[in-house]
C-alpha cells in the first residue's frame, strides 16, 4: 500500500489527468459491456472523426497515446476487480478520439493449447500500438 502511495505521488498533473477520468471510464465500460449491445459501446468510444477534430502532430499523437495507455494500463491494475483487455481498449480509445487521435479497435482469436484465446487493441496509422511486434501474426483478426 505504501508503494502505491508513493506512486501516486510521483504522478504528474498530465497523468493524474488521464489517470482519474481513465478509472472511472474502465467502470462506465464494464457496465456498458454488461448492459448495452456491444455496437452501440464501440460507436461511443470511436465518435465520428468530425466530432473531435483537431491537428495534431504524428509526434505529438504518439506521446499521447503512450500517456493514455500507461494510465488506462495503471487505472486497470488498480481497480475493484480485474479489467479486460477489450476495456481498456475502449476507454483508450475514447480517451485518444477525445484528443483528436483517430484508432481502430482490432479484434484477435487465437488458438492455444485446445483453447480459444481472444485479445483486443488499438491501432493508429495502421500500427498496433502498445502491443508486441507479433501481435498479428499470434492472433487471427476478426
Amino acid at each position: 500500500m505504501q508503494r502505491k502511495l508513493r506512486t501516486a505521488c510521483r504522478l504528474t498533473r498530465a497523468e493524474w489527468g488521464a489517470f482519474l477520468p481513465a478509472w472511472v471510464l474502465l467502470l462506465w465500460v464494464d457496465l456498458g459491456l454488461r448492459l448495452r449491445p456491444f455496437p452501440r459501446l464501440q460507436a461511443w468510444a470511436a465518435p465520428k472523426a468530425t466530432a473531435y477534430s483537431h491537428a495534431v502532430s504524428e509526434q505529438a499523437a504518439l506521446a499521447e497515446i503512450r500517456l493514455v495507455q500507461a494510465q488506462v494500463n495503471r487505472a486497470a491494475r488498480n481497480h475493484l476487480y480485474p479489467m479486460t483487455c477489450l476495456r481498456r481498449s475502449l476507454v483508450s480509445q475514447r480517451m485518444l478520439a477525445r484528443r483528436g487521435i483517430p484508432t481502430a479497435l482490432r479484434l484477435g482469436v487465437q488458438k492455444e493449447a485446445g483453447a480459444l484465446k481472444a485479445h483486443a487493441w488499438l491501432e493508429h496509422e495502421g500500427e498496433a500500438v502498445g502491443e508486441a511486434e507479433d501481435l498479428e501474426e499470434k492472433y487471427y483478426n476478426l
